[in-house]
C-alpha cells in the first residue's frame, strides 16, 4: 500500500495519506501504523469517507472496541459506535456541547480504553478544532521537585454527569478516607507507564479526580491545576483543524484533549466515535 506519514507539529500528531480503511490493512503496514500512533501520540487518517459499519470494521485493525458508555448515544444501525452532535439539547432545551473541558477518556473505570477514534462525518465550514496535549513530553518537561512529588502518587478516579471541573468544595462533599475511596472508586497512578514503550505520562482527569490518596481536597485542587496548567501549556499542545473525512485516533494513556465550540451552531457537527479497550494502568 503506497501511503506517506508526515508530522503535524513539532508537539505531537502524525497524517496519513493514501491509506483507504475501508480496505484490510496488511500485517506490515498495521504495525507500521501502531508504532507510529505510539509515537506520536494521535494520528490522523486523511479523506475516510466511512459508514458507521466501515468504521467499526476499520477501528478492530488497530484495537478491541470497547462498548459505549452512554446508550442513549449508540449509532441505531451500528450500536459499538456512537455519535458526538452539537444538535442534541438537554431536557430544558440548552444545547448539550460535550468535551469543553481537558479530560481523558473513561478514566473512572479499572481498565480505561487504550484509545479513541473520531471520524468527522459532518462538519461546520470553520472551527470546532479539537485540542491535544502530550501529556508523556509534559511530564519530560516537569520541573525535578514537582516530577519527585507525584511520582508514586495515586488519583481516585469517579465517574459523575456532570462534565465540568470539580471544585474544591464538590472534592471534599465526601469525607472518605483513602481505605474507603480504593473501596468505592477507582484508583489510578498520576504517573503512568506506557505498556508498549515504557515510557511515563501524566495521567489525570480534572473532570474526574476527586483528590489524591493521602491529600486533602484543597490541596488535590491546587496540584490538580497546577499540573494541567503545566500540561496545557503551548508547549505541549496542537489543535486540531477538521477537514472532510478525517478520522482521528488519539493515546489516551498519553494525551488530554478538549473540544472548542468556536462555530456556527446552524450548521451540524456530526462525529462517530469509537473506543478501544485497555489494561489497568500502571
Amino acid at each position: 500500500m503506497d501511503y506517506q506519514i508526515k508530522p503535524l507539529s513539532d508537539k505531537l500528531g502524525a497524517e496519513i495519506n493514501g491509506i483507504d480503511l475501508r480496505v484490510p490493512l496488511d500485517a506490515e503496514t498495521t504495525t507500521t501504523i501502531n508504532n507510529a500512533f505510539v509515537d506520536a501520540v494521535i494520528l490522523v487518517f486523511r479523506d475516510q469517507e466511512l459508514t458507521a459499519q466501515q468504521f467499526f470494521d476499520a477501528a478492530q485493525q488497530l484495537g478491541e472496541p470497547m462498548d459505549q458508555h452512554l446508550s442513549q448515544y449508540k449509532v441505531p444501525e451500528c450500536p459499538m459506535v456512537s455519535y458526538v452532535s452539537n444538535q442534541e439539547r438537554s431536557d430544558d432545551g440548552k444545547r448539550k456541547l460535550l468535551g469543553k473541558a481537558w479530560h481523558t477518556d473513561h478514566s473512572f473505570q479499572p481498565e480505561p480504553p487504550k484509545a479513541t477514534l473520531l471520524h468527522g462525518v459532518e462538519l461546520p465550514k470553520r472551527g470546532g478544532d479539537t485540542w491535544f496535549a502530550n501529556m508523556r513530553l509534559a511530564y519530560e518537561e516537569l520541573s525535578p521537585t514537582l516530577k519527585q512529588r507525584v511520582d508514586g502518587l495515586e488519583a481516585i478516579h469517579a465517574y459523575r454527569e456532570s462534565r465540568d471541573y470539580l471544585t474544591k468544595e464538590e472534592r471534599g462533599a465526601e469525607a472518605l478516607t483513602d481505605e474507603e475511596e480504593r473501596a468505592n472508586n477507582v484508583v489510578h497512578p498520576v504517573i503512568r507507564t506506557h505498556e508498549v514503550t515504557g515510557t511515563k505520562a501524566i495521567y489525570i482527569n480534572p473532570l474526574r479526580i476527586k483528590r489524591f490518596i493521602g491529600m486533602n481536597s484543597e490541596e488535590s485542587a491546587d496540584l490538580i491545576d497546577e499540573l494541567t496548567m503545566h500540561a496545557t501549556s503551548d508547549d505541549f499542545t496542537y489543535p486540531h483543524s477538521w477537514q472532510q473525512g478525517d478520522v482521528i485516533i488519539w493515546d489516551n494513556r498519553q494525551a488530554m484533549h478538549r473540544v472548542e465550540h468556536n462555530y456556527d451552531f446552524a450548521e451540524k457537527r456530526l462525529m462517530h466515535r469509537i473506543i478501544l479497550k485497555g489494561r489497568k494502568p500502571k
